[in-house]
């Protein structure tokens, strides 16, 4: 967890503010993950999938 948060502020030195936010939100996304578990009945895959592609949409536009 500790080389994605540096990863993520690294993004913010890197890419302009949405795309920071989006990683942020994915970061956030998977520590909660890691610390506290998944909802009941949900998959990683499932729980995480919404924020990763916001994140990937936002940093595609970002260097388009």
């Amino acid at each position: 967890m500790n080389r994605l948060w540096v990863a993520e502020r690294l993004i913010r030195v890197q890419f302009p503010l949405p795309v920071h936010e989006a990683a942020r939100a994915h970061f956030l996304d998977l520590n909660r993950t890691v610390w506290e578990g998944l909802p009941e009945g949900e998959s990683v895959r499932d729980h995480l999938e919404a924020n990763r592609l916001a994140f990937l949409d936002v940093a595609r536009e970002s260097v388009g």
